[in-house]
């Protein structure tokens, strides 16, 4: 959700540009195109980061499974990826809420900046 306002905030950037081109340009489809080419070129920059940026944690869940430390059934949780902290590659160990909060904070322990899943 996070990154979805990101973008959202992204988009609204772009608006000035849109405007002062199709403003000073005319209403043309040639205006229209030269605004959007320009806005490309600048907010290519600005969506790598957001979608590449690693200060943003990336979460899996699974609404119904096992949790691979204690066994309970019910929804579990993978951080998949956070700043210094990248387990894309790694095999998939998802855990209950309990588990996850208990693994968040050893990693929270050893430096690990974990914004976390609230209950």
């Amino acid at each position: 959700m996070r990154r979805f306002v990101l973008y959202l905030f992204r988009w609204q950037l772009s608006t000035p540009i849109l405007w002062f081109v199709v403003r000073n340009l005319g209403v043309g489809i040639w205006s229209t195109i030269l605004a959007n080419l320009i806005g490309g070129v600048i907010f290519f920059w600005v969506d790598k980061f957001i979608f590449t940026n690693y200060a943003i944690e990336v979460w899996h869940v699974k609404d119904k499974g096992i949790c691979a430390q204690c066994g309970k059934r019910e929804s579990l949780w993978r951080l998949v990826r956070a700043p210094n902290y990248d387990k894309r590659n790694a095999p998939e160990v998802f855990l209950c809420m309990e588990c996850s909060k208990r693994k968040t904070d050893e990693l929270r322990a050893e430096g690990l900046k974990i914004r976390g899943k609230s209950r």
